[in-house]
């Protein structure tokens, strides 16, 4: 009980920059805003991993904020480890979707899934389930598409899941190609969100980005393209731009699913480990105690 004293007291300095949101379901949440969350101007966490451990009666909640990292030897994963056999959790809350395949070894995990690598490994040597805590993209679309629109819905996806990655060299090969038969692929045929077939194409989201942003692009130019996209419009955590606005909302609406699913899982199990993006964890801490202390 000392630990956890101490851990609602350090969550109390968050208050003022704190605010109430309700789900679907009228629960109240309190959340910190993501312009005020304790990081640098790069993004960085106070503590790689940022570590919550709360305990009420019979029920103990540890939350891990991480930076995302493919580097087996990133000490962030030594500790996370050590933390991971210390608690021994009947569950785990991971980030990404549902897990399903299996590894050799932790590193090989790490090295080709990074945290959900390193999740599902842990995860299956323990013998425990691993559950999904990240919103169904169909529901975040049509809550993003309400409180904005459906085309800054789209524009915000095709950006942060298509047009930053392959800025920074995650994807290759023809643009058009990769934004119609990649993404929106994707979002039609695994999430189930339904699009026009103007909605389909990738001349609507270069329509959409010179509405928004100005001038022409040379969308065949991989150099303009890069040039003209700056992930810095696309944080949760600025304030430059529109569209820092909708990716806040964005992460605001994915905290909220999470901080349910956190509640769904302390009522079936006594011991509940979170393994999650930091930015996150840094958000949805205020609610964290709440939660652990009006569960039974």
């Amino acid at each position: 009980m000392k630990k956890a004293t101490l851990l609602l007291a350090a969550s109390m300095l968050f208050v003022v920059s704190c605010f109430v949101i309700k789900d679907s379901e009228n629960t109240e949440y309190q959340l910190v805003s993501y312009l005020d969350i304790p990081v640098d101007s790069m993004g960085n966490l106070p503590k790689n991993p940022y570590v919550i451990d709360l305990s009420h009666r019979e029920k103990r909640l540890v939350v891990l904020g991480t930076q995302h990292s493919f580097d087996s030897l990133n000490p962030m994963y030594e500790s996370m480890e050590r933390i991971f056999y210390n608690v021994l959790p009947d569950i785990l809350i991971n980030e990404g979707g549902d897990l399903h395949k299996s590894y050799t070894s932790l590193g090989q995990a790490i090295t080709e899934d990074s945290d959900l690598g390193f999740d599902k490994y842990l995860a299956d040597k323990l013998g425990i389930e691993t559950v999904n805590g990240d919103e169904p993209q169909r529901l975040e679309f049509m809550e993003l598409a309400d409180a904005f629109s459906r085309e800054e819905a789209i524009m915000f996806y095709g950006t942060e899941r298509l047009l930053l990655p392959y800025v920074f060299g995650e994807y290759a090969g023809d643009l058009d190609h990769l934004y119609e038969r990649k993404f929106i692929y994707n979002l039609m045929h695994y999430d189930d969100i339904k699009l026009s077939p103007e909605e389909q194409t990738f001349v609507y989201y270069q329509q959409g980005f010179e509405k928004f942003f100005g001038g022409r692009i040379d969308w065949n130019n991989f150099d303009e393209v890069r040039n003209n996209i700056n992930q810095l419009d696309f944080i949760p955590f600025g304030n430059q731009h529109h569209f820092n606005t909708v990716a806040r909302k964005s992460k605001e609406l994915r905290d909220i699913y999470l901080l349910r699913t956190i509640e769904e899982q302390l009522k079936l199990h006594d011991t509940v480990m979170v393994v999650y993006g930091g930015w996150h964890v840094l958000a949805i801490e205020p609610s964290l105690t709440t939660i652990i202390a009006n569960t039974h």
